[in-house]
C-alpha cells in the first residue's frame, strides 16, 4: 500500500508539471483558486495570451483592468495582455513584426495588415477549429457569414469579422441641416440638391450671424482620407449606396464615377454656391479637429457626412445645450432620382478581424477563448455589465433601473467599468436574443430605444411621424457581394495601387481648384481634370473590383 501511495504521489507530481508546461507563447499558466469551472467546479487553469490591435480604428485602452474584464477572465480562464498601435501606422508595424518574427498570439488586423500577415504565412487557419470547437461562433455566424470570410486564394478562414448587422438609431449618412433650419423650413423630407441649397441660402439671408459670428452655409471635410465625404457624394446623390470608389448597378456591375456627369454636376453646384458666398472658405485647409470645432460652434448649416464621423461634435453641441443647432441627416438627390441609399448596407461583412498567429503555442486554447467570448454568459458581461450593479433581473428578465440606465449612458462609466469594450471579438448581430429570451445587448431593448432620444430629438420624431430617426431614410439594403469598399488592392497589383494613388492626388488637387474657381473657369478646369485622370488610368482598379464582386457572388451563397 505504501508503494502504491508513493506511485500515485509521483504520478500526481508529473501531471501537475505537465499542466504547468502547457500554454501559449509569451505566456504562463497559473492556478486561479477563485475561478471555478462552471460545469464541474474544478479549479480553472488560467492561460495568458497576448493581443495586439494593429488597426488605427481602435482607441488605446487597457480594459483588462476593469471589473467586467475580471469577471470575463474568470469565466473564460484567460488572462489577456493587450497592446495597441502607437506612434506608427498599421502597415509599418505589421511589416516590422513580420520581419522580426515577433508576433503576439492574437492580432486584431485591418484589411491591409491582414493581407500582409497572410502573405507571410503567419496565420492559423480557423476552419477545423470552427468545426470542432466553435459552438458559439457557429450559433451566431451562419454558413453564409462564414463563407464571406473564406480567403479567395486558398478557401481558408483566417479571421472572424466584427462587422455584423447593426441596429440604427440614426441615419447612417446624409446631407445635414440643424434642427432650427428644419423647423423654420417646415420640416422638409426628401430634397433635390437645388432645394437643399435653396433652404440654406434662405436661412443665411434671414440669419447672417450666429453668436456674433458669420453663419457658414455649407462645408466639406477634406482632411486626409476623409475627403471621401466630398468626393463620394456624387454617387450618393445619384441614389447609390456607399460602395467606395465605384458604384454598382442592378446587374452587379461596377462603374467608376470620379469623372462622371454626377461628379461634374456636384462640383459645379458647389462652385456656384462658393461664388454666392455660401461655402466655407477654409474647407480645403481645415483639418478634422477644426471641422468638428466648426460644427460644434453651431454656425455651419450644411455638409455631407456619416453619423459616426461627427458624433463628437454632436456631443459637444448637447453639452453646450445648443440643441437647435444639432444637425440632422436628410436624403438629398439629384433632380429626377427617385431612390436613395443613405442608410447604405446592413449585413455581416467580411472586413478583417481577430486572427491567431502561428507564434501562438496553443492555438486550440486561443480559439476556445474566442468562442467563449461570444457565449451567452460572456455577452451579458460584455454588453450589460455585472448583475446587481449594472443591471437587474426580475422574473428572468434583464432590465436597467433609471439609475443603472443613467450609468450605462455615461461613456466614462462604461469605459471604467469595462462595458461595451469588446466589439473586435466575435459577436452576434444586433437585435438577437440569448437562450433565456433576453436581448444580447441592452441597446436592442424597446425600453432602451424609447429612452435614447432626447427631447429635442423627440420633436423631430413627432414632426416626421416616425419612431426611429433612421426612418428619415430608406431602409438599409443587403447585397450578394457585400460592401465593396472593403475590397482591398493587394500588393501584387502594384500598377493598380500606383494608378489609384495618382487618381487620388489628382482629385484632391483639382477639386480644390474647381470649387473656388470663378464661374467662367470651371469648365476648363474640369476638362483638364478629366484629361489628367484618363492619363493616370484612374479606372484601372475596376476590372479587379469586378472580379472580386463576381467571386463573392459565386462563393458566398448569399441572396
Amino acid at each position: 500500500m505504501k508503494g502504491k501511495k508513493v506511485f500515485i504521489l509521483i504520478l500526481s507530481i508529473v501531471m501537475v508539471i505537465s499542466v504547468l508546461l502547457t500554454g501559449c507563447s509569451n505566456t504562463k499558466t497559473t492556478s486561479n483558486n477563485t475561478s471555478k469551472n462552471t460545469s464541474n467546479n474544478n479549479t480553472k487553469q488560467m492561460k495568458t495570451f497576448t493581443l495586439f490591435y494593429d488597426t488605427s480604428t481602435a482607441t488605446p485602452y487597457d480594459y483588462t483592468k476593469t471589473p467586467v474584464w475580471k469577471k470575463l477572465s474568470e469565466l473564460t480562464g484567460v488572462n489577456l495582455q493587450v497592446s495597441y498601435l502607437v506612434g506608427t501606422d498599421e502597415t509599418s508595424k505589421a511589416t516590422l513584426m513580420i520581419s522580426g518574427g515577433d508576433l503576439p498570439d492574437l492580432i486584431v488586423a485591418s484589411n491591409n495588415t491582414f493581407e500582409l500577415f497572410r502573405e507571410a504565412n503567419d496565420l492559423v487557419p480557423l476552419d477545423d477549429l470552427i468545426d470542432k470547437y466553435g459552438t458559439n461562433i457557429k450559433r451566431w455566424y451562419s454558413q453564409e457569414d462564414l463563407n464571406k470570410m473564406k480567403d479567395p486564394k486558398d478557401g481558408h478562414i483566417y479571421y472572424l469579422t466584427p462587422a455584423r448587422k447593426t441596429l440604427y438609431l440614426y441615419p447612417y449618412s446624409g446631407f445635414y441641416l440643424p434642427l432650427e433650419v428644419l423647423r423654420e423650413a417646415g420640416w422638409p423630407k426628401k430634397l433635390t440638391l437645388d432645394q437643399y441649397f435653396n433652404i440654406i441660402e434662405d436661412y443665411v439671408k434671414k440669419h447672417p450671424t450666429y453668436n456674433g459670428q458669420p453663419v457658414i452655409g455649407f462645408t466639406a471635410l477634406t482632411d486626409s482620407w476623409k475627403i471621401f465625404t466630398l468626393t463620394g457624394a456624387p454617387s450618393y446623390l445619384a441614389g447609390n449606396a456607399n460602395t467606395g470608389d465605384v458604384w454598382v448597378d442592378d446587374n452587379n456591375k461596377a462603374h467608376p464615377f470620379a469623372i462622371s456627369q454626377w461628379a461634374h454636376d456636384y462640383y459645379k453646384k458647389l462652385n456656384e454656391e462658393w461664388n454666392k458666398g455660401i461655402l466655407d472658405k477654409q474647407m480645403f485647409t481645415r483639418n478634422y479637429d477644426s471641422y468638428l470645432s466648426l460644427i460644434s460652434s453651431g454656425r455651419v448649416l450644411g455638409f455631407y457626412d456619416q453619423r459616426w464621423d461627427i458624433q463628437n461634435a454632436i456631443n459637444s453641441l448637447e453639452q453646450q445645450k445648443l440643441y437647435d443647432r444639432v444637425p440632422f441627416a436628410l436624403p438629398v438627390t439629384f433632380d429626377g432620382v427617385t431612390k436613395e441609399d443613405y442608410n447604405s448596407m446592413n449585413m455581416t461583412g467580411n472586413s478583417a478581424g481577430i486572427v491567431i498567429t502561428k507564434s501562438c503555442k496553443d492555438p486550440v486554447a486561443a480559439f476556445k477563448f474566442l468562442d467563449a467570448m461570444c457565449s451567452d454568459e460572456a455577452l451579458k458581461l460584455e454588453n450589460w455589465g455585472i448583475e446587481g450593479k449594472d443591471y437587474s433581473v426580475k422574473d428572468g428578465k434583464m432590465y436597467m433601473t433609471p439609475e443603472q440606465l443613467t450609468q450605462y449612458k455615461d461613456s466614462n462609466y462604461t469605459k471604467q467599468e469595462g462595458i461595451g469594450q469588446y466589439w473586435y471579438f466575435p459577436h452576434p448581430n444586433d437585435g438577437v436574443k440569448l437562450a433565456d429570451g433576453n436581448f444580447a445587448s441592452p441597446q436592442d431593448t424597446p425600453e432602451y430605444i424609447a429612452s435614447s432620444y432626447k427631447p429635442y430629438e423627440q420633436e423631430v420624431l413627432k414632426a416626421y411621424n416616425i419612431t426611429n430617426l433612421s426612418q428619415m431614410m430608406a431602409p438599409p439594403i443587403e447585397t450578394p457581394y457585400g460592401f465593396v469598399y472593403d475590397i482591398s488592392i493587394p500588393d501584387s497589383e502594384q500598377q493598380i495601387k500606383v494608378a489609384n494613388q495618382k487618381a487620388s492626388d489628382l482629385t484632391r488637387k483639382y477639386v480644390a481648384q474647381m470649387i473656388p474657381a470663378k464661374p467662367d473657369q470651371f469648365e476648363s478646369i474640369w476638362k483638364e481634370y478629366v484629361s489628367e485622370m484618363q492619363k493616370a488610368h484612374y479606372d484601372l482598379e475596376v476590372p479587379y473590383i469586378q472580379q472580386q464582386i463576381d467571386w463573392r457572388i459565386q462563393h458566398w451563397g448569399t441572396k
